[in-house]
């Protein structure tokens, strides 16, 4: 004979009945693989995980990590701009030499061929930011006094 799966009721027993938050990583913690790996710690290691702060130098690493993106999409943006008006000109060279009044239109030109290279830069920094403010969101959630500590 099959057991049936037990729903839990409210008190009119109706559907589940409100759902308590829980924590994302008490999902983590569902998993058997979470419970053989604690179990084969050092206990050492678990102390050290509760009880030290060491999400506070992985916070700085991030940050630093966003700063070094920030400037790297910078220098991609300079690279991306620098590369399209070199071959630009490079193509148009004969062009603008032989009639000046058409380098306006050129330069213009060069321009708005740099415009997607702004505007992936743009929605690369974005998406990076993004998921850096998440980690650390995270990070905090689960360490809810050094959010505290941040307030004051």
């Amino acid at each position: 004979m099959m057991q049936q799966p037990r729903a839990e009721t409210d008190t009119i027993g109706a559907g589940e009945g409100p759902q308590q938050a829980v924590p994302w990583s008490a999902w983590v913690t569902r998993h058997g693989w979470v419970r053989w790996w604690v179990s084969h710690m050092p206990p050492s290691w678990i102390q050290w995980w509760s009880t030290s702060n060491w999400w506070q130098p992985l916070q700085r690493l991030l940050w630093g990590l966003e700063g070094i993106l920030y400037l790297l999409l910078a220098l991609m943006l300079c690279h991306a701009l620098f590369t399209t008006g070199s071959h630009l000109l490079s193509s148009l060279w004969p062009v603008v030499a032989a009639v000046w009044r058409h380098l306006l239109p050129a330069l213009l030109l060069m321009v708005l061929s740099a415009l997607p290279a702004l505007l992936f830069t743009a929605s690369f920094l974005l998406l990076f930011s993004t998921l850096l403010s998440l980690v650390g969101l995270l990070i905090s959630m689960t360490h809810p006094g050094y959010t505290q500590d941040l307030d004051q």
